[in-house]
């Protein structure tokens, strides 16, 4: 039988989760039966693809639609792509895509401008239109060298994970909306996530979970973390790491640094998955106690509908320019006007001239605002064919806002 590329039915997401571990190297769960029971439930199977070999497994991706925020704020649906692999068996043979062109075909089908996703390995995806938009970045704080300026003038209290999950919800809705880069987390994600229920081959729950409460009572923030104690020659070096901490006020955010860096027996606080443009530094009398210890590219973004996805969006400044975008799928390709703004933007298909000229990549990369054209034009990879317009266009499309994602998909 020739290899196949289509989506799956509800009989075959056992093998297919089965695959997708392999592809990723994980663990193989025991019982992948037991373990489909739970996930069906979770996964949209028209937009679940499989490459198959004699009706065998050997490649999986799958996609599901999101809500992003973008600048503005405002939002656009996009499709999420996640658990995309092939068998180390089938490299080379065109299986990858062949998956991610029906898929995208599919998601341009149903009206979604962006597709976005998060890269296993840097060079894959720009083969298919998508650009590193969005950035993520590891601190570690020395909390024996930490002194905080002022003191937060609410307070932190330790509860339980169900008491987290009532409240974590509406505070991430209420950040999300104004953070471009945020994407939606759906309640079956919110109850896996807090350990509300269990998969096969979950990891029990480890580690603290607390909230931010203002003077007036209001909860503004929250925090998950986990200890590492360590002990040389009885003096302290355990370390807090902080899986993810999230606050809707200045306040609050103030607040949940300090009591991490407050907390007894540690010597260092490392946090994971946080925005290239941390404030923290401000908050200490050394800033040299706050290190960035790595930075990396998270979110990547794959323009579709260029009038749509552009139209989306809010603009720095107001102005307005004639792009000519190259797409190797040919999904974007074409030549565009937008005039923007702060209040809105219209993009629309043109002859005109074109001012700037770029790939569908690079259009991705600046469409968040965290990356800018000038940067791309640098690099070459960005023409400008009207003096004038590459400064013009890179105010536009800056964002006020630098942009973060902090939810893994």
């Amino acid at each position: 039988m020739e290899l196949q590329v289509r989506t799956i039915d509800a009989s075959e997401v056992a093998e297919w989760l089965a695959a997708k571990d392999l592809g990723f190297l994980r663990a193989q769960v025991e019982d992948y039966e037991e373990l489909a029971l739970h996930v069906r439930e979770a996964m949209d199977l028209d937009r679940t693809w499989a490459a198959l070999d004699s009706g065998r497994v050997v490649g999986t991706l799958r996609s599901f639609e999101t809500r992003l925020t973008v600048p503005g704020p405002a939002e656009v649906t996009a499709a999420a792509l996640t658990n995309v692999t092939v068998s180390p068996t089938h490299r080379r043979r065109g299986l990858l895509t062949k998956m991610l062109a029906g898929d995208l075909t599919a998601s341009m089908e149903r009206g979604e401008p962006l597709g976005i996703l998060i890269a296993s390995e840097f060079p894959i995806y720009g083969r298919f239109g998508y650009g590193a938009a969005v950035e993520s970045a590891t601190y570690t704080v020395d909390t024996l060298g930490t002194r905080f300026g002022t003191r937060s003038s609410g307070s932190v209290e330790l509860v339980d994970l169900a008491v987290l999950r009532k409240e974590a919800p509406g505070l991430y809705d209420a950040y999300r909306a104004r953070q471009p880069g945020a994407i939606e987390r759906d309640e079956k994600r919110w109850d896996r996530d807090l350990h509300q229920v269990a998969w096969p081959g979950d990891e029990p729950p480890r580690g603290y979970s607390a909230l931010y409460r203002a003077e007036s009572g209001e909860i503004e923030g929250y925090l998950r973390y986990r200890a590492e104690p360590k002990w040389d020659d009885m003096r302290r070096q355990g370390q807090l790491v902080v899986e993810e901490m999230l606050a809707v006020t200045p306040a609050a955010y103030h607040g949940l640094w300090r009591y991490l860096c407050e907390v007894d027996l540690v010597a260092t606080v490392r946090a994971t998955d946080r925005s290239v443009d941390e404030p923290l530094v401000w908050l200490l009398e050394d800033g040299r106690a706050m290190r960035q210890t790595s930075r990396f590219d998270f979110l990547w973004v794959r323009v579709l509908d260029v009038c749509a996805a552009l139209s989306s969006r809010r603009y720095m400044v107001d102005g307005g320019v004639v792009i000519e975008v190259e797409d190797e799928l040919g999904f974007a390709r074409g030549r565009y006007v937008l005039e923007g703004g702060p209040q809105g933007a219209l993009c629309t298909r043109t002859n005109e001239p074109a001012e700037l000229a770029l790939s569908v990549g690079e259009l991705g990369s600046v469409y968040l605002g965290g990356v800018t054209l000038r940067s791309l034009a640098a690099a070459g990879r960005v023409e400008e064919r009207e003096p004038g317009a590459l400064a013009r266009a890179d105010l536009m499309f800056r964002s006020a806002t630098t942009p973060w994602c902090s939810t893994w998909f």
